[in-house]
């Protein structure tokens, strides 16, 4: 079965991911399509919830929904909590748990590259 995963905005014509997350995807030889969706801020909970059908993956959120789109999920992971956006949904089962991503980047980068400990 052919999964996909795919990012939430609006707009979304500024968005590279499609393509990046494409070409990762097939790099890797995983069996994915990702995808687009030009999410309405109204529509979003919709949208979030069509995640728990079988093929989804997971997906990326990005302006205006990573602050609104918490309300939607089962589960905040901690740092994305503490945060207050999530930027990142995956599906664990049953449940669709929120990350931040960028967060986690940020800091990875500042150990290694200064030396620093938050």
């Amino acid at each position: 079965m052919t999964l996909r995963a795919g990012i939430f905005g609006y707009p979304l014509g500024h968005s590279i991911s499609p393509a990046f997350q494409q070409a990762a995807f097939d790099h890797l030889g995983i069996d994915a399509i990702y995808e687009a969706w030009e999410t309405p801020p109204e529509k979003l909970g919709h949208a979030v919830a069509s995640l728990q059908s079988g093929d989804f993956m997971g997906a990326n959120v990005t302006v205006p929904h990573k602050q609104a789109v918490q309300q939607h999920l089962d589960t905040i992971e901690p740092l994305a909590a503490s945060i207050g956006a999530v930027n990142t949904i995956v599906r664990d089962d049953s449940q669709l748990v929120g990350h931040n991503t960028d967060a986690y980047g940020f800091i990875q980068s500042l150990k290694r590259e200064a030396k620093f400990e938050p």
